[in-house]
């Protein structure tokens, strides 16, 4: 496997404990209230990943689920089912492997999951959405382009689609008031908003941008605050994995000299300090589920 799919699939993998932890309980029970008596359901993932959307909920929705995944790379999709498969088999699930998709079954539960290898942003086309009853989403949209998500979000309220977004990117701030911390910080900001070919990715701004958007709309948004604590020894992965993240980004964005010489000495020292495990990160994302009112 290519050493940028098996970067990304532990990632993914790492963070799931705190994505788990970070979700934002009252949007999430929005989600559940909307669907409440509903036995059948048909779920989009988009950006699916490694599979932790459907690894945290596919116990939590109703018995028959039918999840479609949308990811570009197939590599970690084959990893998402077989780790699916995995988790699954040690909850008491038979597991059937099928070719790019996957059988869970106990008792009256029946999950069929299935990926497709392409981009969300082409959905339209990909999936027959007038049997869809939930599109998921997670750490993706501030990925993307205000117009992008226009085009995208303008297909969801004609087929009247619920959506549940979780994880979107607001702001970091670490267990530190030193004035170089924020300015660093902006520094990657900046990396996520950099004009792309599609144009500058909302970043920081997707949650406030998402909210604005659908309440344009009059449609019910629910949203919350899901916040990431790295703290102490016990993130020392998650927060090495953060500050490479940032060094990558900076590294980019940095032209000055002397300012580069700044960050190398910054970024030793955030690195020592996790070490020493005395280093914490607060990641303030944005949970909203937004829905018509009805099913």
């Amino acid at each position: 496997m290519e050493t940028a799919a098996l970067a990304s699939i532990h990632w993914h993998d790492e963070r799931f404990k705190y994505d788990c932890e970070a979700r934002n309980q009252k949007v999430e029970q929005a989600c559940f209230h909307h669907f409440y008596g509903k036995n059948e359901m048909t779920i989009v993932d988009l950006g699916s990943g490694t599979g932790s959307n459907c690894l945290y909920f596919f116990e939590k929705f109703p018995s028959q689920q039918d999840w479609i995944f949308i990811e570009k790379d197939e590599k970690i999709s084959q990893y998402a089912l077989n780790r699916l498969g995995i988790e699954a088999d040690k909850k008491g699930y038979e597991v059937t492997h099928g070719v790019n998709s996957l059988v869970l079954k106990k008792e009256d539960r029946n999950i069929k999951i299935k990926y497709i290898t392409d981009s969300f942003l082409n959905l339209v086309d990909l999936v027959d959405l007038d049997k869809v009853d939930l599109v998921m989403a997670s750490a993706v949209f501030d990925l993307i382009s205000f117009s992008q998500f226009v085009d995208f979000g303008s297909v969801l309220l004609e087929k009247n689609l619920p959506l549940l977004t979780t994880l979107n990117y607001a702001e970091m701030n670490f267990n530190s008031d030193a004035p170089s911390d924020v300015v660093f910080i902006e520094k990657y900001e900046s990396f996520m908003n950099r004009p792309q070919e599609f144009g500058k990715a909302m970043g920081k701004k997707c949650p406030r941008i998402l909210v604005d958007f659908f309440q344009k709309q009059e449609t019910k948004v629910e949203y919350g605050p899901s916040i990431w604590k790295l703290e102490g020894e016990s993130a020392q992965v998650m927060n090495h994995h953060l500050l490479n993240f940032m060094e990558s980004a900076s590294n980019q964005m940095i032209k000055d000299q002397e300012e580069r010489i700044l960050f190398k000495d910054w970024i030793t020292s955030k690195r020592e300090a996790v070490e020493e495990g005395t280093f914490d990160t607060y990641v303030q994302y944005y949970d909203l589920f937004i829905s018509s009112g009805s099913l």
